[in-house]
C-alpha cells in the first residue's frame, strides 16, 4: 500500500503544494480510503468521484479558512477553483482503474464516468479499448476543446 500511498501524495503534491500537505499530512490516508470505497454502500467509479471530490473541496475550504488560497512550491498563491479540484479528484480517482486489465465492467463504468466528464476515463477508454468510431470521435473532440489531448 505505501506505493499507492505514495502516487496519491505525489498526485496531491503535484496540485495544492507541499505547505498544503504539511499542514494536513493524515490527507493521502483519507484519499486512498475514499479510492477504495471505504464506508461507503455505493462504491461505483462515479460515486467515489463525486465523493472525493466533495472531500477535497471541504478539505481545502476548511484548511485554508475558507480563502481556497494554496501556496505553491514556487511560492505563487493560487486560488483553488471548482474544475481544479474536480481535476485533481479525476486523476487520483484514476488510479483506480488506470492499471487494471481491461474487462467489460470496467468499461461500462469508464463509460459512466466519461459522462460525468471524466477526462482520465476518456482516455483510458482510448488507449485499452477500441470505441466505435462515433464514440472515438466524440471522446477525441471532448479532449481536444477542454485541451486534455496530451
Amino acid at each position: 500500500m505505501a506505493g499507492r500511498l505514495d502516487q496519491i501524495e505525489l498526485i496531491l503534491e503535484g496540485t495544492l503544494g507541499r505547505a498544503f500537505l504539511a499542514a494536513r499530512p493524515d490527507l493521502p490516508y483519507s484519499v486512498n480510503r475514499i479510492l477504495l470505497g471505504i464506508g461507503t454502500p455505493d462504491s461505483s467509479f462515479t460515486a467515489l468521484w463525486h465523493r472525493l471530490d466533495s472531500f477535497l473541496f471541504n478539505t481545502i475550504y476548511n484548511t485554508t479558512n475558507k480563502q481556497m488560497l494554496l501556496i505553491m512550491d514556487d511560492h505563487r498563491i493560487i486560488r483553488a477553483t471548482e474544475d481544479m479540484i474536480t481535476d485533481l479528484a479525476d486523476r487520483l480517482l484514476a488510479l483506480n482503474y488506470a492499471s487494471a486489465a481491461p474487462a467489460p465492467e470496467l468499461e461500462a463504468q469508464l463509460y459512466d464516468l466519461s459522462r460525468n466528464g471524466s477526462y482520465c476515463a476518456m482516455h483510458i477508454l482510448l488507449e485499452k479499448y477500441h470505441p466505435a468510431d462515433d464514440d472515438r470521435e466524440m471522446l477525441l473532440r471532448v479532449l481536444r476543446e477542454n485541451n486534455q489531448l496530451h
